[in-house]
């Protein structure tokens, strides 16, 4: 079946004094005058076409995203990629050690992935295939998923090419109008792209999986224009590890929205998210600072200008298990009220050394109330704290 918006786009290319609308009519008044059953809207719109002067030729019959499903076989699709995994291994059936890569594809509000296994090393390669291409995967076939969707697959007969008709790659939207602003994804809903603006530093950590391997993670903060919204952006196993800083202006794509261990919302990425820098900005500029009796009343993380009422103290608590750890506390307000920050191992080093009187200014810190019903800041490992010269 030829694309009907690919078609209506090619009549309205040669007929810019026409809308949409009107050529949609004069479809549904074709298929009223030839008769029912007799007219697709394709079909119709050639007619239609013929009448306008207009001679189409289809720009392709291949299928889109939307068109994929389960048990398909030997088909062509059209898209465009939104992210490229490093090449991973699997235990065969036989007991050798086998290869395979994925591949996330877009189209609108579609995402697709895409399996190329290592019968076809060519393939595997993934030559000219990077985030945002426009590309056609031949001779494919589907399979259900982990998760129970449409699983495109490449084996020996597959073929993935670059799109060139340029008529073709108009038709793909770009990933630059898939993204996001952070405070209009919702709590459940995976993110092609995320535009924000970053409102900690990039910080990278290892950590031991269960197997016993080191992996890696970046983790920071974005907020929304203004500093509003803030939420965290946790990329595991990272490809490439830009140099964040806090100011700049992000695109973090491939990324799906979980709940963090404070039960607020994060961004989580993987090996195939990327993460591109726009530009920076004046931190006063972008970071919205709250008032310490607002902390309470604000979502996610929180900003604030205060002035230190305690020297940081750290100490050595011993937790459940036994074990002992660092934790710090210190006393901050400002107009409106005071309020204790509290940092735990690592992150102590923060507090440690902050004197009374001081000025500062305090980044990602989340809002917390503890046992006893006290509302508290605790500060995680993206949280920063800066003092104000003078």
């Amino acid at each position: 079946m030829y694309d009907l918006n690919g078609l209506v786009d090619e009549v309205l290319r040669r007929k810019p004094d026409m809308t949409r609308e009107e050529v949609m009519e004069l479809i549904e008044d074709k298929k009223r005058t030839v008769g029912a059953g007799y007219l697709t809207n394709q079909g119709a719109l050639f007619l239609v076409a013929g009448e306008l002067g207009v001679q189409l030729k289809p720009l392709s019959s291949d299928l889109t995203l939307n068109d994929v499903f389960v048990g398909a076989n030997d088909i062509t699709v059209l898209a465009r990629v939104l992210a490229v995994y490093p090449i991973s291994e699997y235990k065969r059936k036989d007991g050798g050690t086998g290869r395979y890569r994925k591949v996330n594809l877009f189209d609108r509000g579609n995402v697709v992935r895409l399996t190329v296994w290592d019968d076809n090393p060519e393939a595997l390669k993934l030559e000219g295939v990077s985030e945002d291409a426009a590309i056609r995967v031949s001779n494919a076939y589907v399979k259900q998923g982990l998760d129970g969707k449409p699983n495109l697959n490449v084996g020996r007969r597959g073929r993935i090419d670059a799109v060139v008709e340029e008529a073709l790659v108009a038709r793909l939207a770009p990933l630059s109008e898939m993204k996001t602003r952070v405070e209009d994804v919702g709590d459940e809903q995976n993110v092609m792209a995320l535009e924000g603006v970053a409102s900690s530093d990039g910080r990278s950590s290892t950590f031991v999986r269960e197997d016993g391997s080191i992996g890696s993670l970046l983790q920071f903060d974005v907020s929304s224009e203004g500093g509003r919204n803030t939420t965290r952006v946790v990329i595991w196993s990272p490809g490439v590890v830009p140099d964040v800083k806090i100011g700049q202006r992000v695109l973090v794509t491939n990324l799906r929205v979980k709940k963090g261990n404070n039960g607020n919302r994060e961004f989580h990425g993987d090996a195939g998210s990327a993460i591109h820098t726009l530009g920076a900005q004046s931190t006063s500029a972008v970071v919205a600072f709250t008032k310490v009796n607002l902390v309470g009343k604000t979502a996610g993380r929180v900003n604030l200008e205060v002035m230190a009422l305690s020297k940081g103290r750290v100490d050595e608590v011993v937790t459940k298990d036994g074990s002992k750890v660092k934790k710090a506390e210190l006393v901050v307000g400002d107009d409106t009220g005071e309020i204790m920050i509290v940092a735990w191992r690592d992150v102590t080093e923060q507090l440690s050394g902050i004197d009374t009187g001081q000025k500062l200014r305090v980044y990602g810190a989340v809002s917390q109330v503890s046992r006893i019903g006290v509302e508290r800041l605790q500060l995680e490992s993206t949280s920063k704290i800066e003092v104000i010269a003078p």
